[in-house]
């Protein structure tokens, strides 16, 4: 078979009856998979000598020409720099996320900071979620290695784009979620995908020591006696974790907590990392109580008709001003589809121009207000479709969507207010932290009912936290220390099962009416 995929082109061997994107996945290739194979999300459509075909759906029955679109295609918002580092000790941060990747290097000498490189996450070919990623560990039985060899592959790449490789790494320190954390380790994270969620470990012992590959097993800490190399380049490299609060608020928050200096904070501030995940902390220098929410891969562009990542082409940001419907899009030129800020800002105008209702409904156009008619077409069930463009348009479907995932954010919110018996007058200030979170509209956000009204203009942007607080502990034992230090601040509340939360959730369905409030 032959296989195109953005440059890349190269034959490569299949088996009648093999499953295509089963294929795609052993031969490197980063397709995007959100459902994990499935069929259910439709996203890993692939042209097979000629006719598109869903990747996950379609068998071999011979040799084929295969084009396929990959994710690293595209540019990452938040850019990427590279300088020289001849001659130095080099170190690397790593942000271990669900969607992307984020490496930093260091001149450990100095501290600097010598170059960035950020990646969509190789494993998303199987499934946009930690879930349906621990799934897949379930299912086959060298599911953690082969996906611990998917991100260890893709490290290896991200160093070689910086000009180095991991053996001249002498630190690597890794930030991510609880189940990613384990996937770099080659730890299986099914127990933590099943009640009751507890993971093999908190990696704690992990940031005290360090985890060396060199190390015997014997004077290895318990958490990683079975680890396995995700790259033979690792077994000459420090690998130290950050340490996690529970199996669903992971490494990536506690390194988070520790860059935005919130844990030495007078008062109570919410910190909130929302992507396929939604991970939250309440409090300050007296401890913080944390959840975590299943938002969904919407505000990543996944389950939505014209999702996309925050790529080039996708619309990031729309309003209407001027008597005009605008939008920007990502890198200039065409719309090519609608990332997580561009799908929370179109809802949120549809929302205040009485096109989307209260309850989720999109308005057909005889029902619309008569200056929006000419946006919206009618579905087969009668219910709206608005295009933005000709090509980028929201179903109804995907109203749903987002009602599901910014459900599940503000239900978060409200249960650990109501748990740390906290007034809404009492917040300090709003901290996004992550992706999504750094380019969402706070006041969008609020308009659909998924953050407060209250605190919109109590936002601070924090960007990859996550990475910066990743960099601080690779560069500074001092701020490693604190790492833990913040990890025993926090009280973790366990939503699965718990009354408030489910009693708030299908509440938070709702989009805002103009004159409500949170408290």
């Amino acid at each position: 078979m032959r296989i195109r995929a953005g440059t890349r082109e190269e034959n490569i061997t299949a088996e009648t009856g093999e499953r295509l994107l089963d294929v795609l996945r052993r031969a490197g290739v980063n397709v995007a998979a959100p459902c994990g194979g499935l069929g259910r999300c439709g996203k890993c459509r692939a042209t097979v000598n000629g006719e598109e075909v869903l990747a996950c759906r379609y068998t071999v029955t011979g040799d084929a020409e295969i084009t396929v679109r990959e994710l690293t295609g595209g540019a990452i918002l938040g850019g990427e720099t590279a300088s020289a580092h001849g001659g130095t000790r080099l170190g690397a941060a790593l942000d271990l996320g669900t969607t992307t990747l984020a490496l930093r290097l260091y001149d450990l000498d100095t501290g600097k900071c010598t170059g960035q490189r950020t990646a969509w996450n190789a494993q998303a070919a199987y499934g946009a979620d930690v879930i349906t990623r621990a799934q897949y560990c379930m299912e086959h039985p060298e599911g953690t290695e082969t996906l611990q060899r998917v991100v260890g592959r893709q490290l290896d790449e991200m160093l070689g784009a910086l000009g180095t490789t991991l053996k001249d790494i002498e630190s690597l320190f890794v930030a991510g979620n609880t189940i990613m954390q384990h996937l770099f380790a080659g730890l299986d994270p099914s127990p933590i995908a099943v009640a009751p969620f507890t993971p093999r470990t908190l990696f704690e012992d992990c940031a005290q020591n360090s985890c060396h590959s060199e190390r015997s097993e014997e004077s290895l800490p318990d958490c990683m006696n079975d680890r396995k190399d995700a790259s033979p380049g690792l077994r000459m490299t420090e690998t130290t974790y950050s340490p996690c609060v529970a199996g669903y608020v992971g490494g990536d928050i506690t390194a988070g907590l520790l860059a935005s200096g919130l844990f030495e904070k007078d008062g109570r501030h919410l910190f909130l990392d929302v992507g396929t995940n939604g991970e939250m902390a309440l409090g300050g220098k007296d401890g913080f109580v944390c959840c975590a929410v299943a938002s969904g891969p919407a505000f990543e562009g996944a389950g939505i008709a014209c999702g996309m990542a925050g790529v080039v082409g996708a619309v990031s940001h729309v309003r209407f001003e001027s008597g005009a419907l605008r939008f920007d899009v990502i890198g200039g030129g065409e719309a090519k589809g609608l990332c997580g800020s561009g799908l929370v800002d179109l809802a949120a105008l549809l929302c205040r121009e009485g096109i989307i209702t209260a309850s989720g409904l999109l308005l057909p156009p005889e029902e619309a207000p008569e200056n929006w008619a000419e946006y919206l077409r009618e579905d087969e069930d009668g219910n709206g479709i608005f295009s933005l463009t000709p090509s980028v348009y929201l179903s109804a479907r995907d109203v749903r969507q987002l009602q599901l995932a910014k459900a599940a954010v503000a239900a978060g919110i409200r249960v650990l207010l109501k748990k740390s018996g906290t007034k809404m007058e009492e917040i300090g200030g709003l901290y996004l932290a992550g992706g999504f979170g750094s380019f969402l509209d706070p006041k969008s956000a609020a308009d659909i009912g998924m953050l407060p009204r209250e605190l919109a203009d109590k936002t601070t942007v924090l960007g990859n936290a996550s990475l910066e607080g990743a960099g601080m502990a690779l560069t500074d034992k001092g701020a490693r220390a604190r790492l833990r230090d913040v990890q025993h601040a926090c009280r973790y509340i366990e939503l699965s099962g718990d009354r408030d939360f489910n009693e708030e959730y299908p509440e938070q369905m709702f989009f805002y009416e103009e004159d409500e409030e949170w408290n």
